[in-house]
C-alpha cells in the first residue's frame, strides 16, 4: 500500500509542475547532476560507500558571442566533488568545488559536505549539513552603462567579495529501491555589494527536491527514472528525465529542463570493478533559441577510491542510489 502511496505521489507532483507556465531560474545547469547530487543535496555524501572523485566540466550554449562585442556571455563551469565515508558513524565527509564564469561575473565556491545516517522506521534516513564559501568576482570594466552616473561605474576594473555560506539536505530511501531527497541553500543569503553603500545584490535561498527509482528491468538491465525540482520560491523549473543502465558498465538516457534544453547522455566505465566511469551529455536547445546557441556540452568523469575510507575498511551492503 505505501508502495503504491508514493509513486503516485511522484506523478501527482509530476502533474502540479506541468499544470501552470512557469519560468525558469537563472541558475546555471549541469546535465549529470543526477550522477553527482552531492552538488544540489549534501545529505548524499552519507549513502556513499565508496570514497569517490568526480569532475564535470560544462560548456552552457556553446559558440555564444555577446551582440555588442562579440565576446564572452555564455556561461561555464567547472565541478570537482570528493566524498569519503566514515566508518564509525556510516556517514561521509566531502570537500566540492565549483568554478562558474557567467559573462563578467565568474564565482568560486568551496564546500565542506558532512552526513550523520539515522534508522526511521526501517529506513535509512541521511542528515547534511554544508558549510562553505563563496567567492565573487566581478569584471566592471566588461559592463556596459546607460547612465554613467551609475555607483558600479566607478569602480572600472575588476572587484572581489567572498563570503560565508550554508546548505543543509536530508536523503531518505524509500521502498523498491526509490528515494526523497531535499535540500536548503544560500541560507546565509550572502550578499555582494562590493564595499558600495545601498548596493543590495543578495543570493536567494534555493530548494531542490529530488526523486528517484531504480528497477530492474531484466538481467543486468536497470532503469532510474528522477526529477529534480528547483526553487526559489519565485520561480521554478525542473529536470525530468531517465536512465538506463547495463551492467553498471554502459548508461544512456534522456531528460527534459522546462523551459530550455532536451538532453541525452551516455557513457562507459573502465578499469577493475568499473572504478572509472566517463560520461558526456549533449543539450538540445528547444526553447528562446533565437538568444542562444543551438546546443550545450558536458563532460563527466568519476573515479572510485576503492576500500578508501576514514576509520578502516568497511565492506557494507546499501542501496545503491548513484553507482
Amino acid at each position: 500500500m505505501r508502495d503504491k502511496f508514493v509513486f503516485r505521489g511522484f506523478w501527482i507532483l509530476l502533474a502540479i509542475l506541468l499544470g501552470p507556465p512557469m519560468q525558469a531560474q537563472n541558475d546555471s545547469f549541469v546535465s549529470f547532476s543526477i550522477m553527482n547530487p552531492t552538488l544540489h543535496n549534501p545529505s548524499w555524501i552519507g549513502n556513499d560507500p565508496i570514497a569517490r572523485v568526480v569532475l564535470q566540466a560544462r560548456s552552457q550554449w556553446t559558440g555564444y558571442k555577446t551582440s555588442f562585442d562579440g565576446s564572452g556571455g555564455a556561461p561555464s563551469s567547472l565541478v570537482f566533488n570528493m566524498s569519503v565515508p566514515i566508518a564509525a558513524k556510516f556517514s561521509g565527509i566531502g570537500l566540492s568545488v565549483l568554478n562558474e564564469t557567467i559573462g563578467p561575473v565568474n564565482n568560486i565556491v568551496f564546500n565542506l559536505p558532512i552526513s550523520y545516517n539515522i534508522i526511521v522506521n526501517g529506513n535509512k534516513l541521511i542528515l547534511g549539513l554544508m558549510p562553505g564559501i563563496i567567492s565573487r568576482s566581478q569584471n566592471f570594466n566588461e559592463l556596459r552603462f546607460n547612465d554613467p552616473r551609475d555607483p558600479f561605474n566607478r569602480i572600472g576594473t575588476q572587484e572581489t567579495q567572498s563570503l560565508f555560506n550554508l546548505g543543509v539536505g536530508a536523503l531518505y530511501s524509500l521502498p523498491r529501491n526509490s528515494y526523497i531527497g531535499l535540500s536548503i541553500y544560500n541560507l546565509m543569503q550572502p550578499e555582494f555589494n562590493f564595499g558600495l553603500s545601498g548596493i543590495s545584490n543578495k543570493l536567494a535561498t534555493n530548494y531542490t527536491l529530488m526523486l528517484g527509482a531504480f528497477k530492474s528491468l531484466t538481467k543486468g538491465l536497470e532503469l532510474r527514472p528522477n526529477l529534480v525540482v528547483k526553487t526559489d520560491l519565485n520561480t521554478l523549473t525542473f529536470d525530468l528525465g531517465a536512465q538506463l543502465q547495463y551492467n553498471t558498465r554502459i548508461w544512456m538516457g534522456t531528460s527534459y529542463r522546462w523551459s530550455e534544453a532536451i538532453v541525452v547522455m551516455g557513457g562507459y566505465s573502465l578499469m577493475e570493478r568499473n572504478r572509472l566511469k566517463l560520461g558526456f551529455a549533449l543539450d538540445l536547445v528547444i526553447q528562446e533559441s533565437q538568444a542562444k546557441k543551438a546546443t550545450s556540452q558536458e563532460i563527466y568523469i568519476r573515479y572510485d577510491l576503492l576500500d578508501f575510507v576514514f576509520g578502516g575498511k568497511k565492506k557494507i551492503k546499501t542501496p545503491r542510489f548513484i553507482n
